[in-house]
């Protein structure tokens, strides 16, 4: 008998971007479970971060290959109307793309301690089922939650300090640095 495979909603939602020239740098627990070396070291988060240069051009395009996907695109205000995308560009707001199924993918133009430029020049790539995935760097990733100081930041920083000092130390093993 043949096992199923789930479908990987991310993973598809990575494929189109990158298809369609979207700069992006995967964050957040999303970014750090690529650093796992096993499934028992990732941990659980209920949707996946990409962190966009914040244009208008590139979320431009990142919004209209996501709606091409069936997404639904929306802000803190409710749906996101077209005419409303150059000030959620301005303002840096963040946009929560959701799947059919119910999958978010979080959108963010901004985050804490570090502009898009810096954490996309020494991004990781990881390739998953052919796909090239683009990873701020651990050191990155963990900095930005310190920095922005929420409970479940701290709370998250504080469970996992050992091991995450332990990876955080070594090279990552299965991603390669960006070209």
């Amino acid at each position: 008998m043949r096992r199923a495979t789930a479908a990987d909603p991310y993973r598809q939602v990575i494929a189109r971007l990158t298809q369609r020239g979207v700069r992006y740098v995967v964050i957040g627990m999303a970014g750090i479970n690529y650093y796992a070396s096993t499934p028992a070291e990732t941990f659980a988060t209920l949707d996946y971060d990409l962190f966009l240069e914040p244009t208008l051009s590139n979320v431009g395009k990142a919004v209209r290959a996501l709606q091409a996907l069936g997404l639904t695109l929306g802000t803190s205000d409710g749906a996101l109307r077209p005419e409303e995308l150059a000030a959620v560009v301005r303002d840096q707001r963040t946009l929560v793309a959701t799947t059919p199924d119910g999958h978010m993918v979080e959108l963010l133009l901004k985050i804490s301690g570090f502009p898009f430029s810096e954490l996309a020049r020494d991004a990781a790539t990881v390739t998953v089922r052919g796909v090239p995935i683009k990873v701020g760097r651990l050191t990155k990733l963990l900095a930005s939650k310190r920095l922005a100081g929420r409970p479940k930041d701290r709370q998250f920083l504080h469970r996992y300090a050992a091991s995450l000092q332990e990876t955080a130390a070594a090279p990552p093993r299965k991603l390669k640095r960006a070209p």
